[in-house]
């Protein structure tokens, strides 16, 4: 005769799984985090999922247990670092961050992305101050994002804390009104379509980011055009102090507010990825320069319209200096022209010997493609000195300035980069490159 327990065995197992006797296993499910407790001979006896994920055998590997990243885009690779995160896989973690701070091009193509992820998770700190670094040092792949409005208010906050940000003010301060407006408020730029409430609104949300902006760092005439328009937004003796500041002449600003950021490169003709290419001229380098700071500071020694553009004031400044890398801008246009000249500069009429010199031709700053450089082929006469002269390369010469007109002829001490004629320029800037210890 059999007897059947079925229900009274089933019974049991409620209770136990009830009283949470005796369990190993702890499931989490659910958006609120709930803790279900199990008892892992049950659930491996019942469902084959958890007899394989409870074995000893779970661990699967393939190709050997090597990651290959380059095969997959950065939303993946940000995903699996949460993951590797959240799994407590600690040595993923650690070289996902690696390999992303190794391979800073992910950062360019979805910076917001990025710092929405790495901000918001404490084990990423490393990350996360590498990506504000790379970012203060070229804040337009963050603020010309398309994603920009997206971006968490906590992030937008540790932009704007940053001293080192390199990018006017004036171009910070329209960027936060459209993330305002777009991401926050969702309301028309035009101050003159508001009703009171959202006038009162934009005044409260805007109120934490004002102390951020360097307002005296802004020109009047963008003061004017660009940030006066929206006065009802400002603290009303801090409008009144802007405006005293811009009309008096010497006057200097009366209130409490932040200093001028550390902008990096102290340049008003290039960015830092032009920059980063002249990196890559003066080490002779074909690969792209990547690297988390450069190796070389760029201290302005001359710009035109600060120290003239006469001969004698380039020479006051910049003779006995060491590599010096001098550029111009041609006048309505975004051509840059220049030379780099790893020796000093001097008055004394002759020519001087190097290997390492070079002169270049960008025809358009914000497309490096254009970027066309010559390198010395004659270092008899690569550089040339003269008391009347400004920063002049090659015999003929290659490149010679002469006040606000810098001249090209068929020299032979450089090949051919597209430059011929002469050329009137608006600005022009000499910067001493020295190589960091």
């Amino acid at each position: 005769m059999s007897i059947h327990y079925c229900s009274e065995v089933i019974q049991d197992l409620q209770k136990a799984f009830e009283s949470c006797d005796d369990y190993d296993v702890i499931i989490i499910a659910g958006e609120d985090q709930q803790e279900i407790f199990a008892h892992s001979f049950v659930l491996s006896t019942r469902c084959s999922y958890f007899k394989r994920a409870l074995s000893n055998d779970w661990e699967e590997r393939d190709d050997d247990g090597i990651i290959d990243y380059d095969q997959y885009n950065n939303e993946v690779i940000l995903q699996c670092l949460v993951a590797a995160d959240e799994l407590g896989l600690n040595k993923l973690n650690e070289h996902i961050q690696e390999y992303l701070i190794d391979n800073e091009e992910y950062l360019h193509k979805d910076p917001v992305s990025t710092l929405q992820i790495v901000g918001q998770h404490e084990p990423f700190e490393n990350l996360k101050d590498y990506c504000l670094e790379v970012i203060s040092e070229e804040p337009r792949i963050l603020f010309s994002s398309e994603k920009f409005t997206l971006l968490d208010k906590s992030i937008i906050t540790m932009i704007l804390q940053r001293d080192d940000l390199n990018i006017e003010e004036i171009d910070i301060w329209e960027s936060l009104l459209r993330w305002l407006f777009i991401h926050y408020l969702k309301i028309n730029k035009d101050e003159s379509s508001w009703s009171s409430e959202d006038l009162s609104n934009v005044k409260q949300t805007i109120k934490e980011y004002i102390p951020l902006i360097r307002f005296y760092d802004i020109s009047k005439e963008d003061f004017y055009l660009k940030v006066y328009p929206y006065k009802e937004l400002l603290p009303q003796d801090l409008l009144s102090d802007i405006l005293r500041y811009h009309m008096v002449p010497n006057a200097t600003p009366m209130l409490n507010f932040k200093s001028s950021r550390n902008r990096k490169f102290d340049s008003v003709l290039v960015n830092n990825n032009i920059f980063k290419l002249f990196i890559k001229w003066i080490d002779k380098k074909d690969n792209k320069y990547i690297g988390k700071s450069t190796p070389y500071r760029f201290i302005l020694l001359l710009r035109g319209t600060r120290d003239g553009f006469d001969a004698p004031k380039f020479h006051q400044l910049c003779d006995g200096k060491d590599a010096t890398i001098s550029f111009a801008r041609i006048k309505d246009s975004k051509q840059i022209i220049g030379g780099y000249n790893p020796l000093h500069w001097y008055q004394n009429s002759t020519y001087a010997s190097t290997n390492d010199s070079f002169i270049f031709n960008i025809t358009d700053i914000d497309n490096l493609d254009t970027a066309k450089i010559g390198r010395c082929n004659n270092p008899n006469n690569a550089v040339y000195y003269h008391p009347n002269y400004g920063p002049t390369f090659g015999n003929g010469h290659n490149l010679n300035a002469q006040g606000n007109n810098w001249h090209t002829s068929n020299g032979n001490a450089y090949p051919n980069i597209n430059l011929s004629g002469n050329f009137a320029i608006d600005e022009y800037e000499v910067f001493q490159v020295v190589k960091k210890i």
